[in-house]
């Protein structure tokens, strides 16, 4: 039988170290895509980006009406919103 050779362990130059780095993120690389092309969650992102442009486009309508025709107007307006908004929930 042979003696066994010990073995020295040497430091990965920092350039080494950054190769290897960046072949474990290559490998990891159609994983992370995959994860990225997942598409659950999407419509409820933009039911939420629709209902806050709608509330905003609202609030600039009541907000001009109040200014150019009145407040008469723009309290109907409002109250017409509130009703809607109540009434969504009873149905």
């Amino acid at each position: 039988m042979t003696p066994a050779v010990p073995t020295v362990r040497r430091r990965a130059t920092p350039a080494v170290a950054i190769a290897a780095h960046a072949h474990g993120l290559a490998l990891r690389l159609p994983d992370r895509l995959r994860r990225l092309r997942d598409e659950g969650g999407q419509g409820t992102v933009e039911y939420v980006a629709l209902a806050m442009l709608v509330a905003a486009l609202m609030a600039g309508v009541v907000t001009a009406a109040g200014k150019t025709m009145g407040s008469d107007i723009a309290t109907a307006i409002a109250k017409k919103i509130k009703g809607a908004i109540d009434g969504a929930g009873k149905q």
